[in-house]
């Protein structure tokens, strides 16, 4: 039993750390767990099938879940009978998170229920690919001078990726997350809103500087096919990644491969870790242009219909993953959005006036004063005017609608760096994206 002075000592930790939060911001870093033996290899594994046992037991068993911490023995059904296993790898607060996280799903259904949304029942899992670590110290402890973390009922596993961790901040909870080429180990940690990381350690452990420029200036973001973003300074980024030959490959021989053999299940194993290069390179392209976003004072953007799109690019959407970079935008910058039903596309952005065009015009001509320029950099001056309810002569003697050199620089340093991200400028007058 708690006693009462315990539960105070709690509830005033709670609070201070509460109050602690709303100064900071949260950083989750991946890093890479080394499991060279089988011995290691069984020990993780045997960590997500304890849990799914008990994620599954306590989803039948509801009046267990206050007390799940305690339990130590669960019953699961093998074909047509009950078997009891043993959880001897998760430790009390592990346990407890994963009643927390049934739980937190049961409110998520009874919310999407009491909003009219028609709603099925929780399954039991087929398979668990991530355990909560909730508490730094107890369920899991970093050594930066070996590279090692020690997982508590586990062992000590060697981790490459702890040189990101900069010195001074607070290391919170963690996530142990198995994917098709490996285990790794998601730590989450806080720093102070108002700090700025000026510099990390290398993996050779030598000190890196940070670059922390900032452009002090706003830009605006018109999402598009053929150009995925289109800046208002004339920046336009595209990027493309699609399936490989050799997904194509290994999904037409899955498809021939006998249901429930060994041979489907390696065919399957494969296909997972090609998908898994692929998203990693489409994660690693939206981390750059969203990297090279951050450096604008403010972002504006229209909330266009991403997943309409689809409907008619399927391919196009789905490959760049447009609808992640808009979903990253508002929870990583700060951002001004513009109504979908805001017509930036036909609108003059030097007079107001509105045309009526259709997709296949990419050039934006007004009858009212001539204007004459590509529709998205149009488009997207138009969005800038109304984020910020400026008139288009502030907007052009500040200068937000052209590239400097020092934008020009950074752009080709960030997304550089990535050879599936093609960049292209509108530096002057009477070339082939803008006119005067």
């Amino acid at each position: 039993m708690i006693t009462t002075d315990k539960k105070e000592k709690i509830k005033d930790s709670l609070i201070k750390t509460r109050e602690k939060r709303k100064t900071q911001k949260p950083v989750t870093y991946e890093l890479k767990i080394q499991a060279k033996t089988n011995r290691k290899k069984t020990l993780l594994n045997s960590v997500f099938l304890e849990s799914k046992w008990l994620y599954n037991y306590l989803l039948f068993n509801p009046e267990q879940i206050k007390t799940a911490n305690k339990l130590t023995e669960v019953k699961i059904k093998v074909k047509d009978r009950f078997e009891t296993r043993t959880l001897s790898h998760l430790g009390s607060q592990v346990k407890q998170e994963i009643a927390d996280r049934l739980v937190d799903n049961m409110k998520s259904l009874k919310n999407l229920k009491l909003n009219g949304n028609r709603i099925g029942i929780l399954k039991p899992k087929r398979f668990v690919n991530s355990v909560p670590l909730k508490q730094y110290g107890i369920t899991y402890r970093l050594d930066f001078n070996r590279n090692r973390v020690h997982i508590q009922r586990l062992d000590s596993f060697r981790v490459f990726g702890l040189h990101q961790i900069p010195d001074g901040v607070e290391i919170a909870n963690a996530n142990l997350i198995r994917k098709a080429n490996g285990f790794y180990l998601h730590v989450t940690c806080y720093i102070n809103r108002d700090e700025e990381i000026t510099a990390i350690n290398d993996k050779k452990g030598r000190i890196k500087l940070v670059n922390n420029e900032k452009f002090n200036k706003p830009i605006a973001i018109d999402f598009g096919i053929t150009n995925k973003l289109n800046l208002s300074n004339g920046i336009c980024i595209d990027f493309e990644l699609k399936e490989t030959d050799r997904y194509r490959r290994l999904q037409r021989r899955f498809s021939r491969a006998k249901k429930g053999s060994r041979n489907r299940q390696k065919i399957n194993e494969l296909m997972r870790r090609e998908m898994l290069k692929i998203v990693n390179r489409r994660r690693d392209c939206q981390n750059k242009v969203i990297g090279f976003l951050k450096k604008y004072k403010t972002v504006v953007y229209q909330d266009d219909p991403v997943k309409a799109w689809s409907k008619l690019f399927g391919s196009e959407v789905h490959s760049s993953g447009i609808g992640a970079i808009k979903s990253r935008l508002s929870a990583s910058l700060k951002t001004i959005l513009i109504d979908r039903v805001e017509p930036t596309t036909r609108e003059c952005f030097t007079c107001g006036y509105q045309e009526q065009m259709s997709l296949s015009d990419r050039l934006f001509s007004c009858s009212g004063c001539g204007f004459l320029a590509d529709r998205d950099w149009n488009a997207s001056l138009v969005m800038l005017k109304k984020g910020f309810d400026v008139d288009p002569d502030h907007i052009l003697s500040l200068g937000w609608a052209e590239v400097t050199p020092v934008e020009r620089i950074a752009s080709a340093r960030i997304l550089g760096r990535n050879p599936c991200i093609r960049v292209s400028y509108l530096v002057e007058a009477g070339s082939s994206r803008i006119y005067p």
